[in-house]
């Protein structure tokens, strides 16, 4: 499969796996506080546990008024590009294909810490990032992984084309007669 081919396929994956595992974590907020951090408004909120909605349109709503499709977007972009790091590996070398790969980890990571998904991850063991990026809106961020992927990605491109050539694979080679 072609690399970028392989990076499209993880962009989809990454961008729905975020939207799956949102909906599947998702609680009802149990209280006004609560509810106000996932988005809602104090009228929204009825009670314990109880909102005006079913708990798939209080999703929905929460995931939109949080922004949460910027870190979706965020997440398949770094991804995609841990996939095409990976996949242009055997041309670039070990050391940029590795770095390349940390790198989109690292964004991914980072998109994360802020996202409603995992908020306890800027607690347990990621303090300086959660703390970090706790005020940088999420289409900042969004903007930032693709800058940053796009780049990577034509970096590993050209230095992929520049390669030198690769001996060819066992049993792959053409018989002459």
């Amino acid at each position: 499969m072609r690399p970028r081919n392989i990076a499209l396929v993880l962009a989809v994956v990454g961008g729905l796996g975020y939207l799956g595992l949102s909906y599947l974590f998702f609680e009802m907020p149990q209280s006004v506080s609560a509810a106000e951090d996932c988005g809602f408004l104090p009228g929204e909120f009825v009670g314990a546990g109880r909102l005006t909605y079913e708990r798939g349109q209080a999703w929905w709503v929460s995931f939109q008024r949080k922004e949460e499709a910027y870190v979706a977007l965020s997440v398949a972009a770094a991804l995609a590009f841990v996939g095409f790091a990976l996949a242009t590996g055997r041309r670039n070398g070990a050391g940029a294909t590795t770095g390349a790969a940390l790198g989109g980890g690292v964004l991914a990571v980072s998109a994360l810490c802020v996202s409603c998904l995992a908020p306890v991850l800027s607690v347990v063991g990621l303090g300086v990032a959660g703390s970090l990026l706790a005020g940088v809106p999420k289409w900042l961020i969004l903007i930032n992984t693709l800058l940053l992927t796009g780049w990577g990605m034509l970096a590993l491109s050209r230095r992929r084309n520049t390669a030198c050539p690769l001996p060819a694979r066992r049993g792959t080679s053409l018989k002459t007669s």
